[in-house]
């Protein structure tokens, strides 16, 4: 399955109100495992349907594509409509690996993967003798199946050699590096401007005393001389520091993480039992989906639920929230609807036509325009465009911190999150993370990808197998 080395040369794409990436040049050699990663609408996509000649790149050009077999599998794959994304994504993966390709190109593959259907992919991909390219933001395919890293961002793409932790160990360096360069730069800077302030400070006194004017005009001359070459170190400084900042970019949002959660008296007071089912079942019509549930949670409780595609966890949280359209037998103490906050994927808690400020004045109506403002600032939204915007105008990143910045305005004593790191890119799956390890409530998670849980706070971890919950 050898092919020749495939050559990228100055690869560029452009649009006329954003630049994705320009000058990228590269090599594609045989039983290389490339992960493209960045963030959503970076142009991750569009560099394989370039690989794959469907695509015009705007500049540059990629050579070596002649004569070799392509596997392909999209993002979203649309055929067979009546099966799951799991088995939608089965089908069209067995299809492309029955090419036997020279070249295997992957967009999102882990996307609506359950645990054990993403372990079998994982495994294949391990097996694959061919060369690998794929999109994706989950770091354990990331880490599991990659030795190759092309990182889009800032209108560059940087390539780093090894899995996702080494690339995350040597972009640590890296930054570390640029902060100490930025704060070296911004001694430096004050120390300058201080100087500039005692040189204008001694030629004020001195410009005070007599002297003959030729002794004044002469010190005169010296004083602006050293007054402009001080200016212009500033200025040069100023220049530097400036490159410096831009180099570290969106990495500095990191720094920016601190959200807050706008509590009330009655919410910090409870610490009572919030959730209890005994003898529990459930299920839709005459079909039982779940049986046998035992489940308590305190107000501070943090639980993961995890199972198989179409193993109940969507029944189970329906009918925890109430949902009429589910029947529930046994004992169930539950908290009264409004006291339970829901956000999925998709974000349907928001409404697409109201804007981002009016979707927190909705959420918590005693908070002035100043309150809104500032906490809307903790969650990143902070130019008057951004406050102003349509929900529906929003990228899925910025939908997933509204719907954070809305709970946090008001938090539910339960917040149920249903895999909401899907289709979010890792920068934005970080900011997730950063808000859920500070949540002060309960929370159920449901969420395939096993990374994601590691981080949060969890006080417990169940799974779902043949309708029961353990």
């Amino acid at each position: 399955m050898a092919h020749k080395p495939i050559t990228i040369t100055n690869l560029s794409l452009e649009f006329p109100h954003k630049v994705c990436f320009a000058g990228f040049s590269a090599q594609i050699l045989p039983g290389d495992r490339i992960g493209i990663i960045g963030r959503n609408g970076c142009g991750k996509s569009s560099i394989l349907k370039m690989l794959m000649g469907v695509m015009d790149s705007t500049g540059g050009g990629i050579s070596g594509l002649d004569s070799l077999r392509i596997g392909y599998v999209p993002q979203t794959v649309l055929e067979h409509g009546d099966l799951s994304g799991g088995e939608r994504f089965n089908k069209a993966f067995t299809a492309a690996l029955a090419q036997n390709p020279d070249i295997l190109i992957l967009d999102e593959p882990t996307n609506h993967l359950d645990q054990g259907t993403k372990h079998s992919l994982m495994r294949m991909l391990g097996n694959f003798e061919g060369t690998l390219i794929v999109a994706t933001h989950d770091t354990d395919l990331l880490n599991q199946c990659i030795d190759k890293i092309w990182h889009i961002d800032d209108g560059k793409v940087t390539v780093f050699f090894g899995n996702y932790d080494d690339y995350m160990n040597e972009k640590g360096i890296r930054l570390s590096s640029q902060h100490k360069l930025r704060d070296s730069l911004q001694r430096e800077k004050r120390k300058l401007n201080l100087q500039r302030q005692q040189e204008a400070e001694k030629s004020a006194r001195s410009g005070n005393k007599k002297a003959k004017d030729k002794n004044k005009m002469a010190f005169g001359n010296m004083s602006s001389n050293a007054q402009a070459k001080s200016g212009s170190k500033i200025s040069r400084l100023g220049d530097k520091l400036e490159d410096v900042q831009a180099s570290l970019g969106q990495n500095r949002l990191a720094e920016e993480y601190k959200p807050k959660f706008i509590l009330d008296s009655a919410y910090t007071q409870s610490t009572t039992r919030l959730l209890s089912i005994s003898f529990g079942e459930c299920g839709y019509g005459a079909t039982p989906i779940l049986g046998d549930i035992v489940l308590s949670m305190d107000s501070t409780d943090k639980i993961a639920i995890n199972g198989g595609n179409a193993s109940g966890k969507t029944t189970l949280i329906r009918a925890i929230m109430q949902d009429p359209a589910v029947w529930r037998k046994g004992e169930w103490e539950l908290p009264k609807p409004q006291g339970i906050g829901y956000v999925e994927q998709h974000y349907t808690n928001l409404d697409p036509n109201k804007n981002v400020e009016d979707t927190i004045k909705d959420r918590n109506p005693s908070l002035d325009s100043k309150e809104i403002r500032k906490h809307l600032s903790a969650f990143l939204f902070r130019k008057n465009e951004e406050v102003f915007a349509k929900v529906k105008t929003l990228s899925g990143g910025e939908k997933a911190r509204l719907s954070l910045a809305q709970i946090a305005a008001k938090p539910p004593k339960l917040l149920i999150l249903d895999e909401i790191t899907n289709n979010v890119d890792i920068e934005t799956k970080q900011y997730i993370v950063s808000v859920l390890q500070e949540y002060p409530g309960a929370m159920i998670v449901i969420s395939h990808e096993q990374s994601f849980l590691d981080q949060l706070p969890l006080t417990a971890f169940y799974s779902i197998h043949d309708g029961t919950l353990k």
